[in-house]
């Protein structure tokens, strides 16, 4: 392949613009450019090795005066993550088999695994921000129209507050563009040529125009009020793909954008955003143990996460960059896990709240035996995947800024005080009277292949994290250094 990385986002493309018009044999088209897609990135991640730095460069010639350029590479990070988004993107359409939904429904989902993965390979910033917009418009769709009663309200917030966020990062980027081009006389939108010194005095308000349109992704305490809403009205695949992937989109963009750019004002500001970041551990927390309803407390559950994959990338040591990046993948196995499964239980019961079920136990052993290990996994159990990154980003966290790992831990425990008695109340409290546990078959084959597939990666990951982390290691070192 002479241009494997525009292959890697085009495939995806490809298979969504099939899918639009392949009727009722639709999801068999998008089964097949998933399983295409997830081909493609194993075959790069292998082919490549951990020291992968593909480049891709084709001018634009209408807009070349003004510096855009096509221009595409990757490394461990980008791999890993579309690595993650493949896997995932794969996992929904085999969740979502039995659905019956229209062809745009597969359609959506793989044009959203293609604007993803195109953030995760630009670095052109022009193009960075058109694949980092792109990314609103299938998931809008997949939440307005196959979410649940109020989906429409969801959607138009989701849309909204992520949109506002990016209005200020792009214009953070042309008032970086232009301030280059001020100084140098040359246009240029190469995040590798850009030079951030050339803004002077207003570098700390480009600085902190970016770190906003990322928070708002993440998304970091207050801007978080879309996140419950849109998880709650979105179809359970949506839930994965946004949990799982999207929500990342924010962290890769202080990680390849904003802090190499400003590597001084990013260490200036980590009492704020690290704060901020400790915050969403205990607010995330205290939330979600607020909440009746299974998808909403989930929902918060990633705001607490997010916390932790921050409180290691903000370190800017070695240790917390790994189990902040290792972390980003853990939530997406784990979220994904506890999205579906509340997804299977309305799919057969139509309800989501706490009090509606209980001895689910005893009906749905297997449902019962893997929400109990992917909520485990999700509280950081010792040999699962959670307590690997959380345990390296708090490290990270206790060598930057003392306080801020000691605030992490409280978030550890308030997990546990969530997450648990909502297991059991669910699945071994005795059934109330308005309990609708007797509507609830347990998992089929399909389903179940789904999570035996994400659970032997969170056990795998928890006993022999090593070879995940060695490599990611290539591409975090020059973040590092």
């Amino acid at each position: 392949m002479s241009h494997p990385l525009t292959i890697l986002w085009a495939a995806p493309l490809a298979g969504a613009v099939v899918c639009a018009v392949a009727g009722s044999r639709a999801k068999y088209a998008a089964l097949g450019f998933s399983a295409l897609f997830v081909g493609l990135i194993a075959a790069l991640g292998f082919a490549q090795g951990s020291n992968a730095a593909l480049a891709v460069v084709n001018e634009i010639g209408p807009v070349w005066s003004y510096g855009i350029s096509y221009r595409l590479s990757a490394d461990s990070l980008s791999i890993g993550l579309i690595g993650l988004t493949a896997f995932l993107n794969l996992i929904c359409v085999v969740a979502s088999w039995e659905l019956e939904v229209s062809p745009w429904y597969w359609a959506c989902f793989l044009a959203l695994a293609s604007a993803l993965t195109g953030v995760f390979l630009a670095r052109d910033l022009f193009f960075f921000y058109v694949f980092w917009e792109a990314t609103l418009i299938p998931m809008f769709f997949i939440i307005g129209l196959w979410g649940s009663s109020n989906r429409l309200h969801a959607a138009v917030k989701f849309f909204l507050f992520t949109f506002a966020g990016s209005v200020f990062m792009l214009l953070a980027l042309l008032a970086l563009v232009s301030a280059h081009h001020r100084v140098s006389g040359v246009w240029t939108w190469d995040l590798a040529v850009l030079d951030a010194s050339a803004l002077g005095s207003a570098a700390p308000l480009v600085f902190w125009g970016l770190v906003l349109g990322f928070a708002v992704k993440i998304p970091m305490i207050p801007l978080h009020t879309w996140l419950p809403d849109a998880h709650t009205e979105a179809p359970a695949a949506g839930s994965v793909m946004l949990a799982g992937v999207m929500l990342k989109m924010g962290v890769y963009g202080l990680l390849r954008v904003a802090m190499p750019l400003f590597p001084t004002l990013s260490f200036d500001a980590l009492p704020v955003l690290g704060g901020l970041a400790a915050f969403s551990t205990i607010y995330g927390a205290l939330c979600a143990m607020a909440q009746t309803d299974l998808k909403r407390m989930i929902a918060y559950s990633s705001i607490a996460h997010l916390g932790f994959c921050l409180l290691g990338v903000l370190s800017r040591t070695s240790q917390g960059l790994a189990g902040g990046t290792l972390q980003l993948v853990n939530h997406g196995l784990t979220t994904g896990a506890l999205f579906l499964m509340v997804g299977f239980l309305y799919e057969r019961s139509h309800k989501r709240g706490l009090a509606d079920f209980g001895d689910l136990a005893s009906r749905a052993p297997y449902l019962a035996f893997f929400f109990g290990f992917s909520t485990l996994a999700s509280v950081g159990l010792p040999g699962l995947n959670g307590f690997v990154g959380e345990f390296m980003a708090l490290s990270g966290a206790l060598a930057a800024l003392p306080i801020l790992a000691f605030a992490g831990v409280l978030g550890v425990t308030l997990a546990a005080a969530y997450a648990l008695p909502a297991f059991q109340a669910v699945f071994w409290a005795p059934a109330g009277p308005g309990s609708v546990s007797d509507k609830v078959t347990d998992l089929d084959a399909r389903e179940r292949a789904v999570l035996w597939t994400l659970s032997a990666l969170m056990l795998w990951i928890g006993l022999a994290p090593r070879p995940w982390l060695a490599y990611f290691e290539p591409a975090l070192r020059g973040l590092v250094r």
